[in-house]
C-alpha cells in the first residue's frame, strides 16, 4: 500500500505531536516542522502529497509560507489554525487553499478533509492525462501542466483559479452551476451561502483580461453559475 506523505507546520508542538501520532497509526508519514523557513526547504528537497499548515507561526506568517510553498510544491494546502475570523478564512481560500480547519479539531473531522482532499489530486492528473490540452483561440490551456497561456503568455493563476477556468472550458457555451464548481474546486461540500467562487471567478477575470463590468469571456447566469464563452478568445 502507497503510504501517503504530509509536511506539518504547526509551532504548538505538544498538539503537532498528538496530531502526527494520530495521522502515523492512519498509515500516513508526517514529516513536523514547527517554522516556515524549515519547512520550506524541506518541501525544496523532498515530495509530499499535502501540506498541513498553521498561520500564526514564529518566524514567518502562514500566508507567507503558503506563497513560498507554491513557489517550490504543487501539493495541496491545508490551513489548519486557530485563527477564527471570517477575514482570515476568506484570505485562506483565496490563495488557493483546499481548505480551512479552525482548532481544536476533531481527528476524524481532520482525516476525512485529508482524505477528500487526496481523492481530488488522485482524480485530477487521470482526467488530465486524457484531455491535456484545450484550445480556443488566444486561449491555451494545458491540463497536464497545469498552465494556462494567452498568446503564449503564461498565466499567474492559483490552483484554484485554473481548477475553475478547466471546470469552465470543459463544458464551454454551457452553464456550470456555482454549486458544481464549488465541489469541484474546494474539499468541502457546498452550504448554499458561501461566496467563495465568486471572488475566485471575479479575480480569474481579471487575469483573462476580461471585463469584470461586463465580462464577455466568462458570464453570470446570475443566482445559478457562469458559462465560459468559446468565441470571445477568437
Amino acid at each position: 500500500m502507497n503510504q501517503h506523505s504530509i509536511l506539518y507546520i504547526e509551532d504548538d508542538c505538544k498538539l503537532a505531536n498528538l496530531v502526527s501520532r494520530y495521522l502515523q497509526s492512519q498509515g500516513f508519514i508526517v514529516t513536523h516542522h514547527d517554522q516556515g523557513y524549515p519547512a520550506v526547504f524541506a518541501a525544496q528537497t523532498q515530495s509530499f502529497d499535502m501540506v498541513l499548515l498553521d498561520i500564526g507561526l514564529a518566524d514567518m506568517d502562514g500566508f507567507e509560507v503558503f506563497h513560498e510553498l507554491k513557489q517550490v510544491s504543487t501539493a495541496p494546502i491545508i490551513f489548519m489554525t486557530a485563527r477564527q475570523s471570517q477575514i482570515d478564512h476568506i484570505a485562506g481560500l483565496d490563495l488557493g487553499a483546499e481548505d480551512y480547519l479552525t482548532k481544536p479539531v476533531s481527528p476524524s473531522i481532520l482525516l476525512a478533509r485529508i482524505n477528500r482532499c487526496l481523492r481530488r489530486k488522485h482524480t485530477i492528473p487521470s482526467i488530465q492525462s486524457r484531455y491535456p490540452a484545450m484550445k480556443f483561440g488566444s486561449l491555451h490551456i494545458n491540463k497536464s501542466q497545469m498552465q494556462a497561456f494567452i498568446d503564449g503568455q503564461s498565466l499567474q493563476l492559483t490552483n484554484a483559479e485554473f481548477s475553475i477556468l478547466v471546470q469552465l472550458a470543459s463544458k464551454p457555451g454551457e452553464m456550470v452551476s456555482r454549486e458544481q464548481l464549488f465541489d469541484k474546486t474546494t474539499s468541502r461540500q457546498y452550504d448554499g451561502m458561501n461566496r467563495t467562487i465568486d471572488g475566485r471567478v471575479s479575480r480569474l477575470r481579471k487575469k483573462l483580461g476580461d471585463d469584470v463590468n461586463g465580462p464577455e469571456k466568462i458570464k453570470t447566469v446570475w443566482g445559478k453559475g457562469y458559462i465560459f464563452m468559446p468565441n470571445a478568445w477568437q
